[in-house]
Parts: structure tokens; sequence; C-alpha cells
């Protein structure tokens, strides 16, 4: 259980320190349309969470994250599991 809750804060600090938010109907908005950001800042989030986290997400998963809520998806079934 500490584990978990500290790989969560993880999560959360990398969103804030990107200054995504993801709280509410927030974490829903569309990367690139709603939330003004390249590929490359999506990249930045991912490699954060990669290196912080110790999970290395495949190729596929990167090419269907379009939301922060499908980047907490992608890290929760394989970090937070």
């Amino acid at each position: 259980m500490k584990n978990h809750l500290k790989k969560t804060k993880i999560l959360i600090s990398v969103f804030q320190e990107f200054g995504i938010p993801i709280t509410g109907k927030r974490k829903f908005k569309q990367f690139y349309s709603e939330i003004p950001v390249d590929r490359f800042y999506v990249e930045g989030i991912l490699f954060e969470l990669e290196s912080r986290l110790g999970v290395l997400l495949e190729d596929e998963e990167n090419s269907l994250i379009q939301s922060p809520l499908d980047v907490i998806m992608a890290f929760k079934s394989k970090a937070l599991a």
C-alpha cells in the first residue's frame, strides 16, 4: 500500500511539473488540440514517468496516448499494479 501511494505521488508530481492538469474533467482533455503541446512534450512526460517509476511502456502503448487519463491508465496498469 505504501509503495502504491508513493508511485501515485510521483505520477501527480510529474504532471504538476509539466503544468498538465489531471483533476476533474481536465484529465479528459486531448493533447495537441485541447492542451496545446507537441509530441516531444508528451514524450518528455512519458520519459520522466518511465525513469521515476522504473517502468517502460511499449511503443504501441505510447502511440495510443491522447490525454492525461491515457497516461495515468497506461502507468497504472504497469507501475501501480
